[in-house]
């Protein structure tokens, strides 16, 4: 088997997250059965909204240092436990020597191959406005509904007041509302497309057809590892 890096840290509750679905998708028996994955939780890489949102550094250099350090260590596959980041992707995917699974594309493609023609995204404000959804849902053919400027910001409020600040008693009274009306909208089902989404429907028991952009990404790293992958479809 390759060994598998993550760029991780944005946020570290994502990172610990992805990590985990990687280790209970892969059909092991024994520890040395497992995947051999190197971790660069770095918590000090730029917030990627306030980035994109000009109010921040852009946290590209500190992403290319995390992959040159995962590539240096012997990592043979790039992860990037983070939606939004992979807006930043192509600045600095050729300066490293190792391939970096895009998350956006393969949860696009989960779509497709599920049979859904139209979906929601649950994400932040920043992963909406780069459209890096919106182009990858464009090349394949399905149509997306992104929440309006009211919607987002109750999205935005749990990711950040909810789950980035381990508030287990966070009232998702908003955020249900939001699925409710993107699901009148048209929604057939809905991408976590922030890798604190996943664990926000966790947390908070929140109910809907939704589809774990983080454990599409697991996935797929185990397949491109060589591992044996547990099949099950990645919605919750």
């Amino acid at each position: 088997m390759k060994t598998l890096g993550i760029i991780g840290g944005m946020g570290p509750m994502a990172t610990v997250d992805l990590m985990r679905k990687i280790i209970l998708s892969t059909d092991a028996k024994t520890d040395q059965e497992h995947i051999h994955i190197l971790v660069d939780n770095n918590t000090q890489i730029p917030d990627r909204t306030a980035a994109i949102e000009g109010r921040g550094e852009s946290p590209a250099a500190r992403m290319l240092q995390s992959a040159k350090l995962l590539e240096s260590q012997g990592a043979d596959v790039l992860v990037i436990a983070c939606n939004t980041a992979h807006y930043f992707l192509d600045e600095f995917k050729d300066k490293v020597h190792v391939p970096i699974i895009n998350m956006i594309d393969e949860v696009v493609k989960h779509c497709v191959e599920l049979g859904y023609s139209e979906v929601g995204l649950l994400c932040t404000i920043g992963t909406r406005n780069t459209g890096i959804y919106q182009k990858a849902c464009d090349k394949f053919n399905i149509k997306l509904v992104v929440p309006d400027d009211e919607e987002i910001k109750a999205l935005q409020d749990m990711i950040y007041s909810g789950v980035k600040a381990n508030n287990f008693n966070y009232d998702t009274s908003n955020v249900k509302q939001v699925i409710s009306t993107m699901r009148n909208r048209g929604a057939q089902a809905f991408i976590l497309g922030c890798t604190e989404t996943p664990i926000a429907v966790q947390m908070y028991h929140i109910e809907g057809n939704f589809i774990d952009s983080s454990l599409v990404l697991a996935h797929k790293a185990i397949e491109a590892v060589g591992a044996p992958l547990i099949k099950s479809h990645a919605v919750t």
